[in-house]
């Protein structure tokens, strides 16, 4: 990760390739049920379509990945602000989405690299809209290496 930051390199697919592995060892090994990759889901007449749905017992849990890059390394604006923000980039846009879907068990998994400080991250957490106030991150800041923070949110 630490290379990844140094260069300045946005690897959300990667991401997405090594949870496919993943999920296909605990498929294999009974941790879980079994998983879908980009399924689909409906409000009304519109479509929407997420990472990942992975069926665990049996219940079906709806998972967002993101990787946000925010080393600065080559000048990139793309802070921690840059992914708080209100556009079709950031993490607000996919807990919005996944706000619509008609399943409680909705998460979103950030591999945020380098890790984010305690200041800016307290600052990020103030720009989290009040529609989307019922995502809240399980995982801590200081139970991760300075080069990568896991960023796992219920909503």
């Amino acid at each position: 990760m630490d290379t990844f930051a140094r260069n300045d390199t946005r690897v959300e697919g990667w991401f997405k390739g090594e949870m496919l592995v993943l999920l296909d060892q605990l498929k294999r090994k009974d941790v879980i049920l079994d998983y879908r990759r980009e399924p689909n889901f409906y409000r009304g007449n519109k479509r929407y379509q997420v990472d990942f749905e992975i069926k665990i017992e049996s219940e079906k849990h709806l998972v967002e990945i993101k990787a946000p890059c925010i080393s600065q390394a080559h000048g990139t604006p793309r802070n921690l602000n840059f992914y708080f923000r209100e556009d079709d980039i950031g993490l607000i846009k996919d807990f919005r989405k996944l706000n619509l879907a008609n399943n409680p068990n909705r998460w979103l998994l950030a591999f945020i690299y380098p890790k984010p400080r305690k200041q800016a991250w307290r600052v990020a957490m103030t720009k989290v809209p009040s529609d989307v106030s019922n995502w809240h991150c399980v995982t801590r800041l200081n139970n991760y290496p300075e080069y990568l923070f896991v960023s796992l949110w219920k909503g």
